[in-house]
């Protein structure tokens, strides 16, 4: 064994009595352990929730959403749609009309988001078909409406009732002349449930014919969605086509449609790793603490092996190899519980969730790459922590640690 790693191993861990230093030292390991795999399962948790969210929200939502922007000028549908077919990782595409209108039921009335589709085309951006659980998303009828369930409760309706959608095309002219809003009634043939309460609460899905006639767009649309292969591509893709469309058209991505939800995510996300943090740097003080007090109790045993002809840089690292080896178990050790409690959650759902919850325990998605930031910045800190006690070590005189032996 190399004299440096042998003289730091006996400081640590070889000694014939338990002292003050060598306690601090372990709670320091401790601290360091329990920060890491806390960190690690608090990461991974959100990792969870957040996953849960965005696939509920993208089963709605398209990867990319390229809508006309009103009053203004730019290219045709025609082109943009042979734009849209000619980029790169576009696996499907669909043409959508969006608007507001009132639907009415007896004395129920409520505002909601008309959505029209193509059901052909549909499936190749959405899964909400895949969502009916009553009905079927098939317009059978020339007026047919699918309605979310907390809409068709808030409307008392079931499948088999008949909505009256009042559109108001057409009002801004009602100054000038006589307008009638366009009415039309619709028959309910699917309730579906997203799981999402914007969308469950607030949105129907009629046909692109019937959508056409509500709203008096003739045969205009207002956008067109897109499905890609890697919805990590979405940044990508929106700039190229925002370079071959031009003005006159918004094109979102998945995460430009709910960005202050994944924004405050995000943000939670990020504050608790700062906050569990805390626990890692006070585990750090304590490494430095008993590091810097190991050093003053050892200055004899410092200015002995300078005499011997030890250099200052071997000093210097002596004490820091200990700061290492500390720092080492305890990120091991933590890195090993905290996957070892995701697993346990991950197979056993140990911490369940109340049962109106849409999901029965905490959700668990582990990603390498939060377990390595943990891990150098954790083992980092411990580094940084035994370099100020190892430098002082390596810069006691030889004279002053040996004058009184």
């Amino acid at each position: 064994m190399h004299l440096d790693s042998f003289i730091a191993r006996r400081y640590l861990i070889g000694r014939k009595r338990f002292s003050f230093i060598n306690i601090i030292s372990l709670l320091a390991t401790l601290g360091i352990t329990f920060g890491v795999a806390a960190l690690i399962v608090v990461m991974s948790v959100f990792n969870g929730f957040s996953g849960l969210v965005t696939g509920i929200l993208q089963d709605f939502d398209p990867h990319l959403k390229i809508e006309k922007s009103p009053r203004q000028e730019g290219l045709s549908t025609d082109s943009v749609r042979t734009i849209v077919t000619r980029t790169d990782h576009v696996t499907g595409s669909s043409e959508f009309i969006e608007r507001k209108a009132m639907a009415s039921s007896g004395e129920f009335k409520h505002f909601i988001w008309i959505k029209g589709v193509n059901p052909e085309a549909i499936d190749e951006v959405s899964n909400v078909r895949e969502k009916v659980i009553l009905g079927q998303f098939n317009f059978i009828y020339p007026n047919a409406i699918v309605l979310g369930t907390a809409l068709a409760d808030k409307l008392h309706v079931l499948v088999g009732d008949t909505v009256t959608i009042i559109s108001p095309a057409g009002m801004e002219n009602v100054l000038t002349q006589f307008v009638q809003p366009t009415v039309l009634r619709c028959p309910v043939v699917g309730l579906f449930a997203s799981q999402n309460k914007v969308y469950d609460s607030g949105y129907g899905f009629m046909s692109m014919e019937a959508s056409q006639r509500l709203f008096r767009m003739g045969k205009r649309t207002t956008g067109v969605e897109l499905r890609l292969t890697d919805i990590d591509k979405s940044n990508g893709v929106k700039a190229s086509l925002e370079e071959k469309i031009g003005e006159g058209w918004n094109i979102s991505t998945w995460f430009d449609l709910h960005k202050d939800l994944y924004s405050v995510m995000m943000i939670e996300r990020w504050s608790a790793f700062i906050l569990l943090s805390v626990i890692i740097a006070v585990a750090v003080f304590n490494i430095l603490a008993s590091l810097t007090m190991l050093v003053l109790e050892k200055q004899r045993d410092i200015g002995i092996l300078r005499t011997l002809g030890m250099t200052k840089q071997r000093i210097q690292r002596l004490f820091l190899l200990q700061g290492i080896w500390i720092g080492s178990v305890g990120v091991s050790a933590g890195l090993l519980l905290g996957l070892l409690i995701c697993y346990l959650q991950i197979e056993f759902e140990l911490f369940k969730l109340d049962a109106a919850f849409i999901i029965p325990a905490l959700p668990v998605d582990v990603h390498l790459g939060d377990i390595v930031i943990v891990v150098v910045v954790a083992f980092s800190l411990c580094v940084v922590a035994a370099a100020y006690p190892a430098i002082r070590a390596k810069n006691f005189e030889i004279i002053d640690a040996i004058r009184w032996e």
